[in-house]
């Protein structure tokens, strides 16, 4: 599940999965990006600075997946484009489980599992949302619709900037069509346009042999 518009490929991932760190470590070698972004804040992404631990291999999330990366290509930074916590009563496991029986994605008690997350394409990730937005509206708009434009705001914000060709980013699957979908049709509250906290690790110099510049 993925979605690209111009040069920012958008990864759909089930956070904290091998599939995520697989796919993310993928892309970074497929696209050779300037940026790679991830969900994360800008505390999370601060705790793999030299200063603080290093990113190990192999990697507990995506998240020390797009890390152990930057620490070993000088020219690759880290952008956390996510949001903090929030504050919410939906029980989204069981809401989830309706909504995917409705779809016809599980069948009748049929218990939720990862592998149903893997069955979803992109019309079916909006048919996901919208029954989650008319069944749950400010949930959704807490949880998923204030945080699909504050991702596409971060990401208009490095695809714009003139040092920056080629971005990677990995965001919740439930975001993949809406962040897409802001991105693609520019319509992004001007002031949610903002750069992201950025990280440049650069533990090895350009001419080690432990940095892939």
């Amino acid at each position: 599940m993925a979605g690209r518009v111009d040069e920012v490929h958008v990864l759909g991932v089930l956070h904290k999965t091998p599939t995520a760190i697989t796919r993310v470590s993928g892309a970074i070698t497929r696209y050779d990006p300037d940026v790679v972004a991830i969900e994360a804040t800008a505390d999370a992404i601060g705790q793999y600075h030299p200063d603080q631990r290093d990113a190990a291999w192999p990697p507990r999330d995506e998240l020390e997946a797009a890390a152990y990366a930057t620490a070993h290509d000088y020219d690759l930074c880290l952008a956390g484009i996510g949001a903090g916590g929030y504050d919410t009563d939906i029980d989204f496991e069981r809401l989830d489980t309706e909504i995917f029986t409705d779809l016809g994605i599980l069948d009748p008690n049929e218990e939720l599992t990862l592998a149903a997350y893997y069955e979803l394409d992109l019309p079916t990730i909006r048919e996901w949302r919208r029954e989650t937005r008319d069944r749950a509206p400010e949930a959704y708009e807490a949880v998923i619709g204030s945080r699909d434009v504050e991702m596409a705001g971060y990401l208009q914000a490095l695809a714009d900037h003139n040092d920056i060709d080629t971005v990677v980013a990995a965001v919740g699957v439930q975001h993949l069509t809406g962040v897409l979908g802001l991105l693609h049709n520019g319509q992004i509250p001007p002031a949610k346009v903002t750069s992201p906290p950025i990280a440049h690790y650069r533990l090895f110099s350009r001419d080690s042999p432990h940095s892939r510049a």
